[in-house]
Parts: C-alpha cells; sequence; structure tokens
C-alpha cells in the first residue's frame, strides 16, 4: 500500500532546487511518480504517512464550539478552538501520538508538552531512539478550514507538519491534505501536499518562509477545491479530481522522524516544533 512505503526523493531535490529564499513565494511541481531511492533521506513526503496506531484508536467527536466566542467573517465561530492555556494538553480534544515500538514513523508521548500558552512537541532520542511526537484532533469532519500557528526549530531528520487525515484510509476514500509540511532541516521551505488514491499519487507546491520563525498556516477544503493559506495570503488554490469528497479528517500535528529520515551531526538530540494556536471552522452551509 503506497501509503504505507517510505517515499521518494524527489521532494528533497524540489528543496534543494528550490533554495533557500525567505520570502514568501511558491514554487510548483509536477505530481510525482516513484522512483529509486537516493542516498540521503528523508524520501518524498514520508511526514504524513499512516499512524501505525490504527486510526480507529482516535475516538471521533462532533463539530462543537470551542471557547473562542469570537466569530471570524464567514466561517463563524470555531468549532474548535486551542490556544495551549495552562500546563496540559486537553484530553478531550486531542490524543497524543504513542508509536514507541513502530518500525515506520515512531513517536513517543514523552515528547509532548505544553507550557507558556504554547504546545512543544519534541522530537529526538528517547532511549537512544530517534522518536516523533504528536497529537490528533478527536474532531473529526468533512469539509471546513483548519489553521495553525507554528514555527520549528532546525535539525536535519525531523519535519513539522500539519496535515488532515482520515478516520479511515481508503473508506469511503484515499485522501490526505498536508498543509504544512517543513521537512527541509533548515526550515526555510515548507511543502503542501495533495495525496490522492491507493497508489498515493501527490499533488505539491514548495513555500519558501522562514519557519523558524512564527507564520500562521491554514487550509479551506470545500467541496470544489482547495485553497493553501500562508500569513493570511492565498499560496495555492486546486481545483480538481484530487479533492477528497467524503472523508471525515482529524487534523494532525507531527514533529516527524520516519524510516528514511537522517539525523546529521549537526542535528540537536531535540528539536522543538511549537504551536501557538489552533482553529477548526466548518465549512459555511452555502458551500457544503
Amino acid at each position: 500500500m503506497a501509503f504505507h512505503r517510505a517515499r521518494t526523493t524527489v521532494l528533497l531535490l524540489a528543496f534543494a532546487a528550490a533554495g533557500c529564499s525567505s520570502g514568501g513565494s511558491v514554487t510548483t511541481a509536477a505530481p510525482r511518480a516513484a522512483g529509486p531511492p537516493g542516498p540521503a533521506a528523508p524520501a518524498g513526503t514520508a511526514s504524513a504517512t499512516p499512524a501505525p496506531l490504527p486510526s480507529d484508536a482516535v475516538r471521533t467527536t462532533r463539530p462543537r464550539a470551542g471557547r473562542s466566542a469570537r466569530v471570524y467573517g464567514r466561517w463563524g465561530r470555531p468549532v474548535l478552538y486551542d490556544d495551549f492555556g495552562g500546563d496540559r494538553l486537553n484530553p478531550r480534544t486531542w490524543q497524543v501520538y504513542d508509536a514507541r515500538g513502530a518500525l515506520s514513523h515512531p513517536g513517543s508521548p514523552a515528547g509532548v508538552h505544553v507550557a507558556d500558552g504554547r504546545l512543544r512537541l519534541v522530537g529526538g532520542l528517547y532511549g537512544g531512539k530517534d522518536q516523533s511526537a504528536g497529537v490528533v484532533s478527536r474532531l473529526a469532519q468533512t469539509y471546513g478550514r483548519w489553521e495553525a500557528r507554528l514555527r520549528a526549530d532546525r535539525g536535519n531528520g525531523y519535519s513539522a507538519t500539519a496535515f488532515l487525515w482520515p478516520t479511515r484510509l481508503g473508506s469511503p476514500e484515499w485522501a490526505e491534505i498536508d498543509f504544512a509540511e517543513i521537512i527541509d532541516g533548515t526550515r526555510r521551505t515548507g511543502g503542501l501536499f495533495i495525496h490522492h488514491g491507493p497508489d498515493d499519487r501527490q499533488l505539491m507546491r514548495i513555500a519558501h518562509v522562514d519557519f523558524t520563525r512564527w507564520h500562521t498556516v491554514a487550509v479551506d477544503w470545500l467541496p470544489s477545491r482547495l485553497t493553501f493559506w500562508v500569513d493570511g495570503k492565498a499560496v495555492w488554490t486546486y481545483q480538481g479530481p484530487f479533492v477528497p469528497k467524503q472523508a471525515d479528517m482529524h487534523l494532525n500535528l507531527r514533529n516527524e522522524t520516519a524510516d528514511g529520515f537522517r539525523r546529521l551531526a549537526s542535528t540537536p538530540r531535540r528539536v522543538t516544533m511549537e504551536v501557538d494556536w489552533v482553529r477548526v471552522f466548518r465549512a459555511p452551509e452555502i458551500t457544503r
């Protein structure tokens, strides 16, 4: 199953070709075909491959109003809002990613922290092994808008990610939406991806943004299109057959390592991804 395999090296090659500009531009890349693995990993868009734990382990909740009473234009009030106040994660809102024994995409709860109004996902060496750190929203919905304000420390071998993953991959459809996949160890570029089908066909763009600084990333998923945003600017709108139509999607925030990822001598023992806040909205009824 293609979603469960290590990816090809195309993304790394695209990042290298794109350079390290810190502007707000976006580079277009063609859909990728499988190719031989290169000498250096990570390979392709590995960061949003399936969690080793069954997707059914995430208890889905119905959309309902969060703590924010503010109305955001046509989107209304968020159905999920978290500014990570306090000193612990809300277990009614989030499930911690736990895949310590996984051969691919290992992850340890030890890397998940809430402090000073931020979610900190600390990937790194735990028990001598590289481990991801991440959370999954219990909320799942079809269509809407997802927003996150985030940044990431530099560190090869880890990818800071914000992506949508279905409750059950392949039932009713194969779909994945990555609205931030910062695989570049310098954090000067980030990938935007749409995955589709059991053979994991992909479309992508590269955003030239310095993700060591704070930025707001977002995606609008509507029946006819996907629109990706960085700091309030639409950087990619896609209308075509890869737009998911039926899946219930969970928000995943993960600082990820995976099979094929390689830390360098310069990679710190621990690499941190920080999230300031997240907001999730239902799609306006007129667009559904």
